[in-house]
């Protein structure tokens, strides 16, 4: 049984979104490291999460990919895993020496040649000169250079320089290789044979982390996905079902639909005596059919009778994914003034994914408030094997005694 050489729990990364929080946040943190106190683990002023709560295993032999849109952290994580970034949250272990393919000019000296290039890199793998003539035609072959060895690299297109870096990269076995989208630049026919050394890698105990926007490379050399958005995990699982779930998410399945006018649009905000608030910015985490319960804040100008409230479920790609429905005689009477409310769902019908939740208010007939992001939800699941849909249904299914049909 392979072991695990990659284990991740739980990790988060911040960043600032100017140059002077950043710098006073930073000195904030070395100060607390200085007296040996870990750096906060909320947000400040202008920070945000790149990624966060983000969990993985990768045992040897075994390919990850990760998936989502740009922006979704993927290449943050990465880098986390990499040691080039130090997570805020979390821990990382790292059974094993590492090897990164993440940003394409990083890797090689631009004034050197390729040749010079190779025996620097190879020597840096550990490999001695006698093992690195032994394997330099095999890598000048791989990558298709032959006619430019001698040229510096600076003269390189960026196809050339990203075959030289991944031939160097792969000449050997690897404990763990983390591959962020340099395939990209390369042509087809050099994509499939980076993919089939991927492969030898993986049979020879390599745990490889793969990034790419490429549905056929994912698929070629994956054994699990995990797709991330917003800098969280929606689901992981089998490749193909996962990217069922990420052309969801980014709304490619309704795209024919929405040119036809036919999926509702979430309404702009409305408040007419009442307002609710709440906070998008820290999602609230279930599972599908499990119950969900959370509370809203409320602020009306007066006493309202017999409320009828209503919350909306919108996907990331902006579809209306559920609703609830709440009977008439259920309806809350809300005291003027500021108060809360307390929303339980004995069963949460939708599938994994992240939802905006709205919230809908009416009384006599006259619509009181509409707020669009009065929370979110990051419904998870592991183990996702096979698409369902938009929503899960509880079913008791049992075996139905011999006769006719009922």
């Amino acid at each position: 049984m392979s072991f695990p050489r990659i284990l991740a729990h739980r990790l988060g990364k911040k960043f600032s979104r100017s140059l002077g929080h950043s710098l006073w946040h930073r000195t904030q943190d070395l100060g607390r490291r200085l007296i040996g106190r870990r750096p906060t683990p909320v947000l400040r002023a202008g920070e945000f999460w790149a990624v966060r709560d983000v969990s993985l295993e990768v045992a040897a032999g075994e390919c990850l990919g990760l998936v989502g849109p740009n922006g979704a952290g993927k290449s943050t994580l990465l880098r986390m895993l990499g040691r080039e970034y130090r997570p805020d949250a979390g821990r990382i272990e790292l059974r094993g020496a590492v090897k990164s393919l993440i940003r394409l000019g990083h890797g090689l000296q631009p004034m050197y040649s390729g040749r010079e290039n190779v025996y620097l890199k190879c020597a840096e793998l550990g490999l001695s000169k006698r093992e690195i003539d032994a394997r330099l035609d095999e890598i000048v072959a791989f990558a298709e250079l032959e006619a430019v060895l001698e040229r510096p690299v600076k003269h390189y297109s960026d196809g050339m320089y990203a075959r030289l870096e991944f031939a160097i990269a792969t000449c050997m076995p690897v404990d763990i290789l983390l591959i962020d989208e340099v395939l990209a630049v390369g042509d087809v026919a050099f994509q499939l044979r980076c993919l089939e050394r991927l492969q030898t890698l993986k049979r020879e105990g390599s745990a490889l982390v793969f990034v790419s926007h490429s549905e056929m490379n994912v698929l070629h050399v994956a054994d699990r996905c995990l797709l991330l958005f917003d800098g969280q995990t929606v689901v992981e699982g089998r490749p193909e079902a996962v990217f069922g779930k990420y052309y969801e998410a980014v709304g490619y399945l309704n795209r024919d639909l929405k040119s036809l006018g036919v999926l509702p649009t979430r309404p702009p905000d409305v408040s007419a005596g009442l307002d609710f608030s709440g906070s998008a910015d820290e999602p609230l985490q279930a599972n599908p059919g499990q119950p969900l319960a959370f509370e809203l804040e409320y602020r009306a100008e007066r006493d309202f009778e017999a409320v009828d409230l209503r919350l909306e479920f919108w996907n990331t790609a902006g579809l209306f994914a559920a609703s609830t429905l709440t009977p008439a005689d259920s309806r809350p009477c809300l005291a003027g003034g500021r108060g809360r409310l307390r929303v339980e769902l004995p069963f949460l019908g939708l599938d994994a994914g992240i939802y905006d939740v709205a919230v809908s208010a009416k009384a006599g007939g006259r619509d009181l408030a509409y707020r669009g992001k009065a929370r979110r939800v990051q419904v998870l699941q592991t183990a996702y094997d096979r698409p369902a849909g938009f929503g899960v249904m509880e079913a008791h299914i049992w075996t139905a005694p011999s006769g006719r049909p009922s």
